[in-house]
């Protein structure tokens, strides 16, 4: 009943929706993988201390890490056993995993494979500096867990008011359909919360 702005709906819909459970499953298995990320540097600095290299170093992690972890760094190490070079399979890895600890990670290994250098201690300070990085990163995500809680509580309540009123009094809500006037303020409405939601979002948004 909403004519053309129902199918314009419908498309906008039919590509956000996809989009944005794709982009939130993708931004959860990185935020895994981050958190995990200094337990599995610091197996890496046990292994080279060891007396390891890196390539058996980076075998060894590909089998006793957990998930993703492992997953990630066995596609690693599968790439330099067919051939690939070590730094190419890293920078790879830093593709599919988009985060800034993990493109450190891939720089300082780069350079140190081309300068030298004491791996282990390499590899530990930049550890140290991933887990500080990961507790600011969980304090600012319990900081701004109010924010979140608003923002969905002030968006979701105009949703749940209407729906009420829909199975309620569906009459009530006719001119919104039906009266030019009616569909520009529900254009306008829906509008707003839209806006609302980004401005939200960008609020509580924090980048570390």
């Amino acid at each position: 009943g909403l004519g053309p702005a129902g199918f314009i709906i419908a498309l906008v819909l039919a590509y956000y929706v996809p989009y944005r459970h794709c982009r939130k499953v993708v931004r959860k298995r990185n935020f895994k993988f981050v958190d995990q990320f200094p337990d599995a540097l610091d197996m890496i600095v046990r292994s080279v201390r060891s007396g390891f290299p890196l390539s058996v170093a980076l075998q060894m992690l590909a089998e006793n890490a957990e998930e993703p972890v492992k997953t990630e760094f066995r596609l690693v190490t599968d790439e330099v056993a067919l051939g690939r070079s070590l730094n190419q399979s890293l920078a790879r890895l830093a593709t599919r995993i988009n985060e800034p600890d993990i493109r450190f990670f891939v720089v300082v290994l780069t350079v140190q494979q081309e300068t030298g250098g004491n791996l282990a201690e390499v590899i530990g300070n930049l550890s140290s500096i991933i887990r500080k990085r990961k507790q600011i990163r969980h304090k600012i995500r319990a900081m701004t867990s109010e924010g979140k809680a608003t923002g969905i509580i002030l968006g979701g309540l105009p949703i749940f008011v209407f729906t009420v009123l829909w199975f309620l009094q569906p009459g009530y809500l006719d001119p919104f359909f039906s009266d030019p006037l009616g569909q520009t303020f529900f254009g306008s409405a829906i509008g707003l919360l839209v806006i609302c939601y980004f401005v939200v979002k960008q609020m509580i948004n924090v980048d570390i």
